[in-house]
Formats: C-alpha cells, sequence, structure tokens
C-alpha cells in the first residue's frame, strides 16, 4: 500500500511540474529570446524487494532548456550584419541625395557656368555677359556652401551617434556580467541549470550584437566571456568588464570622434575593430561614404579652381592686365596630434597648388585680387600652365598623415591607407610636390621625432570654396597678341602682352575647360576625366555604395529570416504542441490521482476487514 500510495503521489507531483512547465512555455510565446522548456521525466530508483525490484514511480529530473548554441551564435552573427547594413543603407541615401542629386545639383550649377563663360566668349565686350560669369559662380559657391553645410552636420551627427552607441554597448556589457555573476551563484547553490537567467544573458549577447559585433566563449562557473567581433580585444573576460569610449581622435581640431579602450594601461583606439552591427555600420558609412565622396567632391573642386585660375591667368582684362585668381586657391595648414612634443603646432606646415615651385614663387595672384605676375615669355607661360594641368591630373582623393621620422624628415602616407610604406619623403626644411601639391615643410622648424600631423586638403576646398574675383570687368577674356614682333614666326618668344578689345580667345579656352581631360591621370600619365567627369565619377561611387549596401541588406536579411526560422523550429513555443502537452499532462495527472484514490479505497478496505 505504501509503494502504491508514494508512486500516485510522485506522479501527481511529476505531472503537476509538467503542467507547470508547459505553462511557463504558453505564457511567454511573445518573449523576446525565450527558448521553450521541457520537463525531463525519468523513472525514480526501483525497491529491492528480496526477489526483485519494485518501481517507485517518475520525477521531474531537470527542466530541460530546448537550445543550440550554434544556433544563436549564427542568429546573432546574421543580426549584426543585419543591423549594420539597415542602418547603413539609412545613413548613405541621406548622403547620396545631398551629393549626388541629379536635379539641381553640381552638375547643373558647373554646367550653367561653363555656359555663361562660352556666351561671354561669344560676345567678349558684353557687361552683362560677364556679370552673369560671375553670377553663375557665386550661385554654385552657395550651393558648394549649403553642401558644406549639410555635410559637417551629418559628420557631428556620426559623431553623436557613435557617443550614444557606445553607451548602450557598455550598459548591455554591465548586464551581461551582472547575469554571469547570478549564474555563478546558482549554479553553486542549485542543481537545476538557471534557464531564465541564461534566456536574459543571450538576449542580451543578441542586442550587444545588434550595436556591434562580438565573438562569445565560454568562461568559468558557467559564465560567458565576450570579445570584439575578430576575437583579439577582450571585453568581457574572467568577468571583468573592459568598457569602450568615444572621444575625439588625437587630431582633436580633426573634431572626429573615434572609439577607444584601455588595453594594459594604454588608451588606444579601436574603431577598425568594428565592422558590424550598428556602430560597424556608422564607422563604414563615415570612412567609405562619407569621406570618399567628401574628399572626391574635393578632387573636383580643387581641380576646377586650379585650371579656372591658371586658365585666367593666360589671359587678359578690358584693362590689359593678366589675370588673377578667378577662385581663391587652395591654401592650408595642417592639424597637429595631441601626442606631439614638439612645439609645431602644424601653422609652419603649408599646402597649396603651386606648379613649378622652384620657378613659380609670385605667379600666382593672391587674394584680395591682384594680376598675376608675369613670366619673361609667353612660352614660358605655356609650359607653366601645361606643368598646372600636368599637376591637376596627379590630384588624388587622399587625406594625408604627416609622421616626423628619426631624422627630422617628413614622411607623408595616405591616412586610410594599410601600407607602412610613405608616398613621399621630404627632407626638414624644404618643400615637394606631392600627388600635384606643394607641401611646404620650410616654416616647421621644431618639431619632435614621432610628431604627427594631418592634412586634408580635398576637404578644405569645399569648406572655403569661394569666387575671389568681384569685377566684371577684370574677367580675362583677352589672349596673347598675335603680334610677331621678333619676326621669329611663332610667339613663344614673345613678352606677355593682351590681345586688343574684343579678343575672346582666353575667355574660350576657359569655356573648353568643361570637356578637357583634366584629372585622374593613368599610368601614363595622361588626365582620364574632365572636371565633370569627375563629378560623375564622384556620383556614381556614391550610388555603387548606396546598391551595393541595399544588396547586402536583402541578402542578410534573407539568411537571418532563414536562421531565426530554425531556431523557432528547435527552440520557439509551439501553441498546438503546448497544447497538446497541456492535456497530455492534465490526464496523467487526472490518473495518477485515481492511483491515490484507489490507494485509499483498498487501505479502507483492509481497516474494515481487520474491525
Amino acid at each position: 500500500m505504501a509503494s502504491l500510495l508514494n508512486i500516485g503521489t510522485a506522479a501527481t507531483r511529476t505531472f503537476q511540474n509538467a503542467i507547470a512547465v508547459t505553462s511557463q512555455n504558453i505564457a511567454n510565446i511573445g518573449t523576446d529570446g525565450y527558448n521553450r522548456q521541457r520537463a525531463d521525466i525519468v523513472n525514480n530508483t526501483p525497491s529491492n524487494y528480496g526477489q526483485g525490484f519494485m518501481g517507485s514511480g517518475s520525477r521531474v529530473q531537470t527542466v530541460e532548456r530546448i537550445y543550440a548554441s550554434y544556433i544563436q551564435d549564427q542568429l546573432s552573427s546574421s543580426n549584426s550584419l543585419k543591423s549594420r547594413y539597415t542602418e547603413q543603407l539609412s545613413l548613405s541615401k541621406n548622403i547620396e541625395g545631398v551629393v549626388a542629386s541629379n536635379n539641381q545639383g553640381v552638375q547643373d550649377f558647373m554646367q550653367r557656368l561653363y555656359d555663361s563663360m562660352q556666351n561671354l566668349a561669344n560676345n567678349p565686350i558684353s557687361s552683362t555677359n560677364r556679370q552673369l560669369v560671375l553670377d553663375e559662380s557665386r550661385n554654385m559657391q552657395s550651393l558648394i556652401g549649403n553642401m558644406s553645410s549639410v555635410l559637417g552636420t551629418s559628420q557631428e551627427q556620426a559623431n553623436v551617434q557613435i557617443k550614444d552607441l557606445t553607451k548602450e554597448i557598455n550598459n548591455r556589457l554591465d548586464l551581461i556580467k551582472g547575469v554571469n555573476v547570478e549564474v555563478a551563484n546558482a549554479l553553486s547553490n542549485g542543481s537545476q541549470p538557471p534557464n531564465n537567467l541564461l534566456d536574459q544573458r543571450d538576449k542580451a549577447i543578441f542586442d550587444l550584437n545588434t550595436y556591434m559585433d562580438v565573438k562569445t566563449f565560454p568562461g568559468a562557473k558557467g559564465s560567458i566571456d565576450v570579445y570584439t567581433g575578430n576575437g583579439r580585444l577582450p571585453l568581457i573576460s574572467g568577468n571583468t568588464v573592459t568598457h569602450i569610449e568615444a572621444s575625439r581622435s588625437e587630431f582633436v581640431n580633426e573634431n572626429r570622434t573615434e572609439v577607444f579602450m584601455n588595453i594594459g594601461g594604454q588608451r588606444r583606439e579601436i574603431s577598425g575593430n568594428i565592422s558590424q552591427g550598428q556602430l560597424g555600420a556608422v564607422l563604414d558609412y563615415r570612412a567609405n561614404m562619407l569621406d570618399k565622396s567628401m574628399n572626391d567632391l574635393g578632387v573636383m573642386l580643387n581641380g576646377l579652381v586650379a585650371s579656372t585660375n591658371w586658365q585666367h591667368y593666360q589671359g587678359y582684362d578690358t584693362n590689359g592686365n593678366a589675370g588673377g585668381d578667378f577662385y581663391k586657391p587652395l591654401n592650408m595648414n595642417a592639424i597637429q596630434s595631441d601626442k606631439n612634443t614638439g612645439v609645431e603646432d602644424g601653422t609652419g606646415i603649408v599646402v597649396n597648388f603651386q606648379p613649378n615651385i622652384s620657378a613659380l614663387a609670385g605667379f600666382n595672384g593672391q587674394p584680395p585680387y591682384a594680376p598675376a605676375t608675369q613670366p619673361t615669355t609667353f612660352g614660358d607661360k605655356e609650359k607653366f600652365l601645361t606643368t598646372a594641368n600636368t599637376d591637376i591630373g596627379e590630384f588624388k582623393s587622399r587625406e594625408y598623415e604627416v609622421r616626423v621620422n628619426s631624422a627630422l624628415n617628413f614622411e607623408v602616407f595616405d591616412r586610410n591607407s594599410k601600407s607602412t610604406a610613405p608616398i613621399a619623403t621630404i627632407p626638414a626644411g624644404t618643400k615637394a610636390k606631392v600627388d600635384g601639391l606643394n607641401f611646404d615643410f620650410t616654416g616647421a622648424t621644431t618639431v619632435a621625432a614621432g610628431d604627427k600631423f594631418l592634412i586634408k586638403p580635398h576637404q578644405e576646398i569645399i569648406n572655403n570654396f569661394d569666387t575671389a574675383l568681384r569685377d566684371g570687368n577684370l574677367l580675362a577674356t583677352r589672349g596673347q597678341s598675335p603680334v610677331d614682333t621678333t619676326n621669329s614666326g611663332n610667339l613663344l618668344d614673345e613678352a606677355p602682352a593682351a590681345a586688343s578689345v574684343g579678343d575672346n580667345v582666353n575667355m574660350a579656352n576657359m569655356a573648353s575647360l568643361q570637356t578637357a581631360k583634366l584629372l585622374y591621370a593613368d599610368a601614363s600619365g595622361n588626365p582620364s576625366e574632365s572636371i565633370l567627369g569627375g563629378y560623375s565619377k564622384m556620383a556614381t561611387n556614391v550610388g555603387m555604395y548606396v546598391r551595393g549596401t541595399d544588396i547586402q541588406l536583402t541578402a542578410q536579411t534573407n539568411v537571418y529570416d532563414q536562421i531565426s526560422q530554425r531556431r523557432e523550429s528547435m527552440s520557439g513555443v509551439s501553441l498546438d504542441e503546448e497544447a497538446a502537452n497541456l492535456l497530455r499532462y492534465q490526464q496523467a495527472y487526472e490518473a495518477s490521482a485515481r492511483i491515490l484514490q484507489t490507494s485509499q479505497s483498498l487501505f479502507q478496505t483492509i481497516l474494515s476487514a481487520v474491525k
């Protein structure tokens, strides 16, 4: 009787627990990150009755979490990529509308500028046409100013977003650490796995992957160690959290936020270690969309400024004076690193466009407007123009990092290249051409080995694009005088002199810059793109980035959905299955209760017989 009573009691307790587990599953069907649980029912240890063993009922050995770590890891990783491309597409579409618009965009304004030059070439004495050239130039200047403002705002928004995302990441790291502690305590104080805590930790890791890519590894006492996506940098190790930090880069005046970690007691930038999640999206968008678009646009503007100025220098205005600057020429200083130990703050490093550095000092007109200094002969003037156009073709869409070596010479690197070899090494106190630009270190005399400086010439021209010319009468429409005073049969040995009033040669040459190939010289030194073509190339690159991101998002969404469905089929709650289990366990519970009733009836029968 005792055995029958014990078996019935154990059975009712077993199926009561099984019903509770089933109810828990049903109650959490809408809970994110919940993994279905199952009551693992096993035999109780049988009793030995001398001649054999008698069963002693059943019990719930454990509540098992239906879970596959490899599927959860795949889901978290896929979520990280999906989050990256979702955020990246949203950000990049905003910039696409700003820098690559085909409606009332840069291309339209440039076209109107060149059309106005052609109209002036057709009627070079028209004051109306002269004024129209300046008006169209200022219209384009206004457009570039608006673009510069929007792009600057986009840079600042990226900074703010990086700061906000690092806070979210640190919150998730703290949450994971806290759950690690609770899991360890639960495992120390009991034999049952803390399923709800494990679900909570998996959800925190899943959410963390939404913000950045991470890798996880099993740690001691049921804990989880968390590393950056490349597995190199520990975010949680031995249940010690290393927070990430968002702050200004070492080039403080650049106004650029980067991601840092304290590693081995040293503060290191780790932006390059983050490639997925929303933070990876912002970093990739900034480097490969925003920065690249600004540098590509800057190459086009530097090409426009330099080619227009140098062609304008070739001509003469209504007063017979040589043309000066049409646009304000590029002239900028470097940005110092806050780690520098030398006195030089970057103002002693000058970058400008000055072709034929040794021979042309002073040839450029300086703002405010002044007539250009003239060389000895018209032939020299033609050579200078050829040199200028050759240098324009060498412009590259780059930012430059200058490092001072142990010999106190200046090594120039492509900032975004992983190459350890410098583009150029320039001796201290000298100047040289790098990618068609003049890098002048003659004023940088107080540097120390290891000092670094940043130079962004193609973003500088966007921020400072300005029409230097204000008076239409100073437009240098006239070309070189056709009079051969030396009777040499050509004009190359003639002193620079203006053609007669009404001559349009130089303005026609300026208008023809619209189709002249000036940018992006190939390996043979031959330019491959016109100014307008340079803009189209930039717009194409922007469109390809957006299109590529869209394709990646579609692909990753499909992958995520497939893995999510696979996880649901294994670990998700099915109402049909749980309803069937609920009915089955309910019937088993009722049957177990009948065992107790039978035991009680038999016991009453025995008592009655004894009486």
